[in-house]
């Protein structure tokens, strides 16, 4: 299979927009709850601060949702201009071990170790 033929990543395109769909879908989630759309906060306070705390742990989901889907739309891309699977540091062809490991790998292992 050739690094750069689009059909060799039929499977790894379908994962990345499943992965793409969960993440938006998510991602909206975690905004309706920040906006207080399905529960407004208690009434009172002690409840109100135990809610207000749980948000931080929702924006820390939202922003990794974000930073997921910003590397899966960057593959996406690399896909449709025929560069997936190469290293954007070296150009050599990223492992398909890595590419199965992590889809949206943009270096190759040696790339990567680099400091």
């Amino acid at each position: 299979m050739n690094i750069l033929d689009p059909d060799g990543f039929r499977g790894t395109r379908a994962w990345l927009l499943a992965r793409d769909a969960e993440l938006r879908d998510r991602l909206e989630r975690v905004q309706a709850d920040l906006r207080r759309e399905r529960q407004p906060l208690p009434g009172a306070w002690a409840d109100a601060a135990i809610v207000i705390e749980n948000d931080e742990v929702l924006q820390a989901i939202k922003a990794s949702a974000k930073g997921e889907l910003e590397r899966i739309r960057h593959a996406l891309a690399r896909m449709n201009s025929g560069v997936f699977g190469l290293c954007e540091h070296c150009g050599d062809t990223i492992e398909m071990e890595r590419v199965r490991v992590v889809p949206y790998a943009t270096s190759c292992s040696d790339c990567e170790r680099l400091p």
